[in-house]
């Protein structure tokens, strides 16, 4: 990875050195910038593979930090930091960031090793030139979730899988994120209320809620309520691969419409 150059915006000093250090242990070359007005001087004079900038700045604190940087660069790789984890990422601040052009999120405090995992995966897609979507399947099952791994994979699917929202949550950048299955109880309202905060924390994400759709009326209000909660598509159990991937496809795109018509009308 010694090819590749990142440039960090970060405005504290202390953290910019630690995150630059982290950055150079991964074979990649880091320069460093305080503010934006700086980091936009950078990217002027430095050709660039990443740009990982913090989302408050002292010159940027409208909201605007990551549509000013994909501006300036248009094709670079886009990585936000933001303070905070989990549902946080709900914020307006980064469905904005993600809106304006951010790939990545890195949530303070992080490690080493989502370091290397965010620059590893950049480099990937450098050099292959292509993106493949990230799916992220929550199943309590780890059967089923073997099989919902094993199916979109041979679909070119990236794949994270976590038995709950929470423990999926810890793990994943809600930035490069494309869709979600997950298990619902659709005898009650836990399923809608499942959705309600996979949409928050997981803005413009396509959302597939899988069960046994059940004959009772109370079943089949609950399974509404989970469609009207934000739920992209309901896929009921037993299914085949292929109608996952067909789920999966389906629902990126009616998520990704949703997502573009609600940052219009924010606009």
């Amino acid at each position: 990875m010694s090819n590749y150059t990142c440039l960090l915006i970060e405005d504290s000093m202390i953290q910019a050195r630690v995150i630059s250090q982290m950055i150079l242990r991964t074979g990649w070359v880091a320069l460093v910038a305080l503010d934006l007005r700086s980091g936009l001087a950078i990217m002027e004079e430095e050709p660039l593979e990443l740009v990982i900038s913090d989302l408050m700045l002292p010159d940027s604190t409208d909201g605007s930090t990551i549509a000013k940087i994909r501006e300036a660069a248009p094709t670079v790789t886009i990585a936000a930091i933001s303070a905070g984890g989990g549902r946080n990422s709900a914020s307006a601040l980064l469905e904005r960031a993600k809106a304006d052009g951010a790939e990545f999120l890195l949530q303070k405090p992080f490690s080493q090793e989502r370091l290397q995992s965010l620059l590893s995966e950049v480099a990937e897609r450098l050099e292959s030139g292509t993106r493949r979507p990230h799916v992220l399947v929550i199943e309590p099952s780890r059967t089923l979730r073997k099989i919902c791994e094993t199916g979109l994979k041979e679909h070119d699917f990236r794949v994270t899988c976590g038995a709950t929202l929470d423990e999926a949550l810890d793990q994943i950048d809600v930035l490069d994120l494309d869709a979600v299955v997950t298990q619902v109880d659709v005898t009650s309202d836990d399923g809608a209320e499942l959705v309600r905060l996979m949409r928050e924390a997981c803005p413009g994400v396509a959302i597939v809620a899988v069960s046994d759709k059940g004959e009772s009326e109370i079943a089949k209000r609950a399974w509404l309520k989970t469609l009207e909660a934000g739920a992209d598509v309901a896929l009921a159990k037993p299914f085949t691969p292929e109608e996952l991937v067909s789920s999966v496809r389906n629902g990126m795109v009616l998520a990704a419409s949703a997502f573009l018509e609600a940052a219009r009308r924010s606009a």
